[in-house]
């Protein structure tokens, strides 16, 4: 008898460790998607933008996710961000310091959570079960925002995780290395007020350059215009 209890006592402290070992092990491996600080975070009133104070301040949305659907060409149309799964009701985390500018049901998103970060740059997360942030509300990069399900257009749990920058969804892969969960830091750049977005400029570029286009074309049709109401007068003048 008491050779049996010994050994059941040595199975028992064996599954012990070997579950504190996984336990450690999942500890690490969503502390190496989570590169966070908590510095102090400083509200930009001027220009409503939350401004962080360290460039660090980042985490993958959903560790240890594999990707189901990449941005880009999907049936015919643009799928406008990245779907991450993992299982039913998992954290999602804030991906960056920010303010929820958004927490509700949003026709095919489901459930969506948008919030802002500095310098335009916008993250959405949809399909959640659950939000548990609302409106208002700052986050800091790590923090759970909500729940992974499949309300809205979705077909199984997953995250749909969105970039946008100025308004216009980008590929999430300019930010994120979404096979080993890393932030792409040649897409920031490190300033006195914290961590950039590079894009929000090329696309503010963009966007200018755009404007200055629609202009020229305008002022050329304007041109025209001129043109061929001067060449009325003149005959209208001749025939009198």
């Amino acid at each position: 008898m008491l050779k049996i209890s010994k050994n059941l006592t040595t199975l028992n402290m064996k599954r012990t460790f070997s579950f504190g070992l996984l336990a450690i092990g999942f500890w690490l491996l969503t502390l190496s998607s989570c590169a966070q600080t908590r510095d102090s975070v400083r509200y930009d009133n001027a220009n409503s933008q939350l401004l962080t104070a360290n460039s660090k301040n980042w985490c993958y949305p959903l560790p240890g996710a594999k990707v189901i659907s990449p941005y880009g060409a999907r049936g015919g149309r643009t799928h406008s961000g990245t779907d991450l799964k993992t299982k039913p009701n998992d954290n999602i985390l804030a991906a960056f310091d920010g303010e929820v500018v958004f927490s509700g049901t949003y026709y095919g998103y489901g459930n969506l959570i948008r919030i802002k970060h500095a310098n335009g740059l916008e993250t959405y997360y949809s399909h959640n079960s659950k939000n548990l942030v609302k409106e208002g509300d700052r986050v800091k990069a790590g923090d759970v925002i909500a729940l992974t399900g499949r309300t809205g257009r979705a077909t199984t749990e997953h995250l749909h995780f969105e970039t946008r920058v100025n308004g216009q969804h980008v590929n999430s892969n300019r930010f994120f290395d979404h096979a080993t969960h890393q932030l792409r830091m040649d897409a920031f750049q490190n300033t006195k007020d914290g961590l950039i977005a590079k894009y929000a400029k090329t696309d503010k570029a963009k966007s200018s350059k755009k404007t200055k286009t629609k202009k020229a074309k305008k002022g050329k049709k304007s041109n025209k215009k001129t043109q061929k109401s001067k060449k009325n007068k003149n005959n209208k003048n001749r025939k009198k």
